[in-house]
């Protein structure tokens, strides 16, 4: 008598792209798009369609930024201009879009809100949002630093430093102790600007050409009436402001492509000028940063391409180097003379970041040419271990157009990777053991029909950018439409007899499917002896809901479990596939087991 198998196919991991079909996992497929688990409904029990997307607007042209500023205003970064949305997320009137910045670069921008003030960097300028209006920092009035004090009349030279340049603005004040004899004052430069000087002598304001007159050349001030002493001995009461321009200094922060918060300071990089440079605000004032506060890390001829925070340190990612660093961070430390400082420290990790990073729950993880990497260490003076993460979607991940131009988001608890229209979900409530550290089990969408240039998270809700300007949701059950084909398949399976027939009980086959609002299954086969699917059955999968009721696809059934019955009779066979799909609008499927039973045969001769 046949020896008879039975195969169930339950708690589903994800894909495998990296295997031959018969050697996949049989958790795991081969084969699958556009599904996921939807933990907030189901607690990851099973795998269904994906959410489709719907259009929410139609702005300018391709899409390089989104940002909510607030519940109901967004700013989209579109072409070369800036908009704001102040209708947002509902669909906008004429009215609703005001363009509010016109010289925007061409490239993805980066967004850090500070209070009520939204700073933007787009590499090629720093901007500042903020009451509906948007503009340069450096015109935005950024704080005027005093950078010598107790400075004495009719001495060149002298007094105390007290705060250094800021490169966001040629301005910068002297203070001076009176001593009632000299009217000559000079400023710790030579050669300033020709913008008006100001003055303030004992608290009342003094103006250039009225009060006194000013060599530029020199640096040097001259008021028509002597300063007297101050009141109190000591005490500063001549302050004078003036402009003194150093070219590149802004620039040092407007080409700047990445800026992210940390410590309460923004930090900046990716100046192609300044390659290895990481630039940092004054506490609480992004529009003070001091000429002096920047790193270098690693050589200038390997670039910064990601920065991310995680657990109290700024970690700095380089592109691949065989000979340099490629990995540095930097940790809040306290100097006796300065403050708070950010030392650079190199880390011992060779592989290179190069397509961006971010901090996915904890773990800090980055693209490499390879895939994506997660930094492994017990603590941060340890050695630091790179540890792969996408072994099993890195054979195609790694291959798409524009994997250099990847973009990062935080889901749902899913790390999803944009590149060339397809999101890859690095699931992180799945893992399992790969040598010394762990790795993500894997999800793959297509959303390529609507043209994606970048991804934005807010309030757990997803939204995409795309090149034609358009801005959608991540919602509902078609594609802004269209049918969403999703499938799943087992890989391709010979029921643990690698070298024998096996036919199929006809009588065998059964699937617990999720009840979906208009939900439909469908399942197909494939065996070794075919290349492609072939149609076995479909089943309503509709729970009772009246909402967008479908009632040609009607069910009264009410619980969140049913049960599909498949016939499959398939004879002398050495491997069977199954795929469970959906083909049709607005008709999602769910599974979360199937079974299949087998007879087993004589061997297997050619």
């Amino acid at each position: 008598m046949a020896t008879g198998v039975k195969r169930v196919y339950t708690d589903f991991k994800g894909v495998d792209f990296l295997q031959e079909l018969s050697l996949v996992n049989i958790t795991r497929s081969p084969d699958a798009l556009n599904v996921w688990k939807n933990y907030e409904d189901t607690q990851g029990a099973c795998i269904e369609t994906r959410p489709g997307y719907r259009k929410l607007a139609q702005i300018g042209t391709i899409i390089y930024g989104i940002f909510i500023y607030d519940i109901a205003t967004a700013i989209i970064h579109s072409g070369n201009k800036l908009f704001e949305w102040n209708n947002f997320p509902n669909v906008p009137e004429e009215d609703n879009i005001k363009e509010i910045y016109s010289d925007m670069n061409t490239e993805k921008s980066y967004y850090n809100r500070i209070g009520d003030k939204l700073y933007i960097n787009d590499g090629k300028t720093y901007l500042v949002y903020y009451e509906h209006n948007c503009k340069k920092v450096t015109d935005d009035e950024p704080f005027i630093p005093t950078t010598t004090i107790s400075r004495i009349a009719g001495n060149i030279g002298g007094g105390e430093t007290l705060q250094d340049v800021n490169t966001l603005t040629s301005k910068r004040t002297n203070s001076f102790c009176g001593d009632g004899e000299n009217k000559v004052f000079y400023l710790d430069a030579t050669e300033i600007d020709s913008e008006l000087v100001t003055a303030i002598v004992n608290d009342v304001e003094m103006t250039e050409d009225t009060d006194f007159t000013v060599d530029r050349v020199a640096g040097k001030v001259t008021f028509n009436e002597i300063p007297s002493e101050p009141n109190l001995s000591g005490q500063d009461n001549v302050f004078i402001t003036f402009s003194k321009t150093i070219e590149g200094y802004a620039d040092r922060i407007n080409k700047c492509t990445q800026a992210l918060l940390f410590d309460n300071r923004l930090f900046f990089t990716g100046n192609p000028d300044y390659p290895n440079a990481v630039f940092h605000a004054e506490l609480n004032n992004p529009q003070y940063i001091s000429d002096l506060n920047y790193y270098e890390d690693g050589a200038s001829d390997s670039k910064i391409t990601g920065m991310t925070v995680g657990s109290n340190i700024l970690w700095v990612f380089k592109n691949l180097d065989q000979n340099n660093a490629n990995v540095f961070y930097h940790e809040p430390t306290l100097d006796e003379n300065t403050g708070k400082v950010y030392p650079s420290k190199q880390g011992n990790v060779s592989v290179g970041c190069y397509a961006g990073s971010i901090n996915f729950q904890d773990d800090i993880v980055y693209l490499s040419r390879y895939g994506l990497e997660g930094i492994s260490t017990e603590n941060i003076d340890s050695r630091q271990v790179v540890a792969h993460r996408s072994t099993l979607v890195d054979v195609k991940m790694t291959s798409e157009n524009g994997y250099e131009n990847a973009c990062m988001v935080l889901w749902k608890g899913y790390l999803c990777i944009l590149v060339d229209g397809r999101i890859y979900l690095a699931d992180n409530r799945q893992k399992y053991a790969n040598l010394n550290s762990f790795e993500y089990e894997w999800f793959y969408w297509d959303i390529s029909n609507c043209n994606p240039n970048i991804l934005k998270e807010y309030d757990d809700k997803l939204y995409i950018g795309t090149k034609d300007g358009s801005i959608f949701i991540v919602d509902g059950t078609n594609d802004n439409g269209e049918a969403i084909l999703s499938y799943w398949t087992t890989p391709m399976d010979n029921f643990g007899y690698d070298n024998q027939l096996k036919t199929t009980n006809k009588r065998g086959g059964i699937s617990k499917i999720k009840m979906i609002q208009n939900g439909r299954v469908k399942i197909a086969r494939r065996t070794d002896k075919s290349t492609e699917y072939k149609y076995t059955t479909e089943k309503s999968a509709n729970g009772f809901n009246f909402n967008n009721m479908d009632f040609a696809n009607f069910s009264f059934v009410t619980t969140n479990k049913a049960y599909m019955i498949y016939k499959i009779k398939e004879k002398k066979i050495n491997e069977l596939s199954l795929k469970f799909y959906s083909d049709e609008k607005d008709k999602p499927f769910g599974i979360y087991s199937a079974t299949i039973e087998a007879f087993i045969g004589g061997y297997i001769k050619k």
